[in-house]
């Protein structure tokens, strides 16, 4: 009966990993093809990556994307890094905070990014745009979207670490709250904040609908680039969208040696 059940639940993952590679998988194939007609690519190239690479328009686009999410991505694991870590240590005197923080992180699911950008167009653009700078305006708007991701990630390192019990020890070894936090916490939350920052600069940069309507006529981000190269070159695009997995990857490489580093030095 175990082998059974075992044997269904690695059926149900080895499902799960095909459907989740299936989609980079056809994109990548159309990327490194000449043309999809019929059932099959045909005609292998690299020509669309290396027009992408060599395209000015695609470089500036991808430096301002990279660019703004690294400010929303540092500025949300900033001020929700902080909160989240002091909430979690003063749980014990006012747990309330922690699980008002908890409601906060759900906020940006309940509410969706075409609400919130439509508003912003109407407000920061149609009323006070000639007083604001639209980028830092949509710095600031990503911002509270990336909370959960590092609300829930420097959550989940700190009870891994039981960081209470830890701040408790060192409480009654004579060490202040600020000397542990910086010589002790942070250390150990090193790889989670830096996990934390990847995450929040992919979804940052993956942002559309703020994007295309707040900036869109002034400064061009990725995903609107990609959404008008697919009504004109489908292999482009999905080019384009395979040196941005590139990126991706080669950063959760860094983090995972990271993390791998600190766990061996532990």
């Amino acid at each position: 009966m175990k082998k059974s059940v075992l044997s269904l639940s690695n059926l149900a993952l080895l499902a799960m990993l095909l459907l989740a590679c299936l989609p980079p998988a056809v994109v990548l194939v159309y990327a490194l093809t000449e043309r999809w007609d019929g059932l099959l690519p045909q005609e292998p190239t690299w020509r669309w990556l290396i027009e992408v690479g060599q395209d000015p328009r695609s470089q500036k686009a991808v430096v301002t994307t990279l660019w703004l999410s690294l400010q929303s991505a540092l500025l949300a694991v900033l001020l929700g890094g902080a909160a989240s870590v002091m909430a979690y240590l003063s749980a014990l005197k006012s747990p309330g905070l922690l699980r008002l923080l908890d409601l906060l992180a759900l906020l940006p699911f309940a509410i969706p990014p075409v609400v919130l950008a439509i508003n912003a167009l109407e407000l920061f653009v149609g009323r006070w745009g000639a007083y604001l700078n639209l980028p830092v305006v949509y710095v600031l708007l990503v911002t509270p979207l990336l909370f959960p991701l590092v609300h829930k990630t420097l959550i989940a390192a700190l009870q891994q670490l039981d960081a209470a019990t830890l701040l408790e020890a060192g409480r009654t070894l004579g060490a202040s709250d600020g000397y542990l936090l910086r010589r002790v916490l942070l250390p150990l939350l090193a790889p989670a904040l830096v996990a934390a920052l990847l995450l929040s600069w992919t979804g940052a940069a993956m942002e559309f609908a703020i994007a295309n309507l707040l900036l869109g006529g002034s400064v061009e981000l990725l995903q609107p680039l990609l959404n008008s190269m697919r009504g004109v070159n489908g292999h482009q695009s999905a080019a384009l969208i395979v040196l941005s997995f590139a990126v991706v990857m080669l950063l959760g490489l860094v983090v995972q040696g990271m993390t791998w580093t600190s766990k061996k030095k532990n």
